[in-house]
């Protein structure tokens, strides 16, 4: 076990980056799972961005086409994901009635 804190110990910045997505991304994951939280919550569609762009900005210390274009998607279909929710939430509005003026 100690060889294991010795190598998180010694973790560039860019990797500590990359763990700290690792633990978001398991983390809603789990909530998800153990009843927690929501899968259709915001917190769930923020934390998982969040984590991709954590492990995104960790592959610029070792780059991968494969998890980039992940990272990347995940991204993109989570704020798409944001954009929808916030329109959705917004109330509709209902036409007014014509005023007549005699």
């Amino acid at each position: 076990m100690d060889v294991f804190f010795q190598y998180l110990w010694q973790l560039g910045p860019y990797e500590a980056v990359g763990v700290a997505g690792f633990i978001c991304y398991i983390g809603a994951f789990g909530a998800v799972q153990l009843d927690l939280m929501d899968g259709n919550q915001t917190h769930f569609t923020l934390l998982n961005i969040l984590a991709a762009c954590l492990v995104g900005i960790s592959l610029i210390a070792e780059f991968n086409l494969a998890s980039a274009l992940i990272q990347g998607s995940w991204i993109f279909i989570g704020l798409i994901g944001l954009c929808l929710r916030l329109y959705r939430s917004i109330p509709a509005r209902q036409p007014s009635a014509p005023t007549t003026t005699i």
